[in-house]
This record gives C-alpha cells, structure tokens and sequence, in this order.
C-alpha cells in the first residue's frame, strides 16, 4: 500500500498590514504646525520687544510700566506654551489678547489714547513698535485661524523642524533688531529724564520737549 504523497504548505504567512498616513491629511497637520510654530516665535518676539519697552521707561507712569510688563511677559509665556501645546481656548486667548495690543497701538497712533499719561497725544510711529505690532497682528490672524479649524498640533516644532529653525532665526533676528532699536532710541534720548533737546523718535508727535519741558515719550515705553 503506498503512501500519500505530503505536500509542503506553501502558502504564504499573512503579514501585517502597515497602514500609512494619508497624504492628504498629513499636509494640512504639517501646514498646522508651521503655523503654529511662527505665531509662537513671533509672541516670544513680541514679549521680548515690549519688555525692553518696559525696561527702557524712566519718568513712565505706573500704569505704562504695568502694561508693557504684563504684555511682555504674556506674550512670551504663550509662545513658549504654544510650541509645546496649543488647544483652541489657549489660541483664542492669544487672538484677543493680541488684538486689544494691536488696537491700544492703532489708536495711540491716530487719535490718542483717551486716558494715561498721554492721553490725547498721537505718538509716533517708530520701528520697535511697528514690529511689535507686526508680530502681534499675525498672531491674532494665525490664532484665530487655528481656533476656528479646532486646535494647534501639539509639540509643533518637533514636527516641522526644519521650518521651525528657519523660523527661529529669522524671527529671532527681527525681534533682536527690535530690542536693540527700542533701547538704542532710548539711549539717544538721553534714558528719557528732563531737559530741552532731547531726540525723540519715541516722543509724542516724533518732537523733541514739549513746551520746553524736554518730555520725551520714552516715558511711554516705545
């Protein structure tokens, strides 16, 4: 009696299917985050620059120091959470925030501010606070665009952060430029105390004293 032939099992084994991440929604995560990523530097920059705002203020009212020190410091607290964590409510709260800055400047540099130290004056527009404003204007843009699609990745710059150094050191740079204006002008305005003459690109209405006085607007803080 002979035996049945044994065939091998040759079938294959089944292997793991490995599911990759569609491209399609890859990209807008990747576009998520680089926003992200640049809207958190910017607020660092921001911080930064209204902080040596608020340093640079010699004969400035309590009420400018407190403002220029808590924007500051506010701005730099959420850039630095934003790169780690950015849920819709922290993304919102940088839009408005941000946007009462940027209006508190567009005013100060039309009509006046109705109340202060100088109320009613139009301050110049010098190049520290038109960058601030710049930065803070595109947070406000950027934050609210992430706020209505939902929420920011988490760890942005970790995902795109070959973009993330661009980005660091281009906006880092600017805001250097920024820090480094704003304390050269006070410098040139003699730190900003009394007496006739003094060089005033941060003074109200971009003049030297005011009648006399030698009242410089570094005492506002830009």
């Amino acid at each position: 009696m002979s035996a049945q032939p044994r065939w091998d099992h040759t079938e294959s084994a089944s292997r793991p299917v490995v599911v990759r991440e569609n491209g399609t929604r890859a990209e807008p995560e990747q576009n998520a985050a680089r926003i992200v990523s640049v809207i958190a530097l910017a607020s660092i920059a921001a911080g930064a620059i209204n902080i040596a705002a608020a340093t640079t203020i010699a004969h400035g009212s309590a009420q400018n120091l407190a403002f220029f020190w808590v924007v500051g410091i506010a701005q730099l607290v959420w850039g630095a959470v934003a790169l780690v964590r950015a849920p819709r409510w922290w993304l919102t709260l940088g839009a408005l925030g941000n946007a009462v800055v940027v209006a508190t400047w567009v005013v100060s540099r039309t009509v006046g501010l109705p109340f202060g130290a100088f109320a009613g004056d139009v301050l110049p527009v010098g190049f520290p606070d038109s960058l601030s404003t710049i930065f803070e204007a595109a947070i406000v843009v950027g934050s609210t665009g992430l706020a209505v699609r939902g929420s920011g990745p988490a760890r942005s710059a970790a995902r795109v952060r070959g973009f993330a150094l661009t980005a660091a050191v281009l906006i880092g740079a600017l805001g250097l430029a920024g820090v480094l204006s704003q304390t050269d002008a006070f410098a040139s305005s003699g730190g900003g105390g009394g007496g006739g003459g003094q060089n005033g690109p941060t003074a109200p209405y971009g003049g030297g004293g005011q009648g006399g006085s030698g009242q410089s607007g570094g005492g506002y803080g830009y």
